[in-house]
């Protein structure tokens, strides 16, 4: 149980560190993450804590929400961070549709696919947004999204 609290503790110290010091990007990465974990959270207490051998499908549907949120900045931003993020969510977006697909799937296979991405979100949120204040001390501000070529 300790290492749960250690978990959300490191959680909530990437997102304040990104909601101070992250740019426009960064901060909605954050936002998009604490949005899903407060919807997971009124998702279990209406629904129930959720069971591994079945898919839940308010974890489908806010899984899927965040795919495509985090998909389209990752498309705008003018980071190569969000990409990683992105990536993580369509794995466990996968590991929900190959839950429905496949029925005897094992259960630690699809805890693996829908927990285990936000370790790797998170590492990419935080090294992502420091790479951002560096980058920032070193050449000050700059665009924090590509410039639409269509408009030129």
């Amino acid at each position: 149980m300790n290492l749960i609290w250690v978990f959300r503790l490191a959680i909530a110290a990437v997102l304040a560190f990104t909601f101070r010091k992250g740019g426009e990007p960064e901060r909605l990465v954050a936002s998009v993450l604490a949005t899903t974990t407060l919807v997971d959270l009124v998702n279990h207490a209406m629904f129930g804590e959720p069971a591994f051998f079945a898919v839940n499908p308010g974890h489908l549907v806010i899984d899927s929400w965040a795919m495509i949120a985090l998909l389209w900045i990752a498309l705008r931003a003018n980071r190569g961070w969000p990409l990683l993020v992105s990536a993580a969510q369509i794995i466990v977006v996968l590991g929900h549709l190959s839950k429905i697909v496949e029925l005897s799937l094992v259960r630690y296979g699809y805890f693996a696919m829908t927990q285990m991405p936000l370790n790797i979100q998170l590492a990419a949120l935080l090294l992502g947004t420091v790479a951002h204040v560096r980058r920032e001390e070193l050449v000050g501000r700059y665009h924090s999204w590509r410039l639409d070529r269509s408009a030129m």
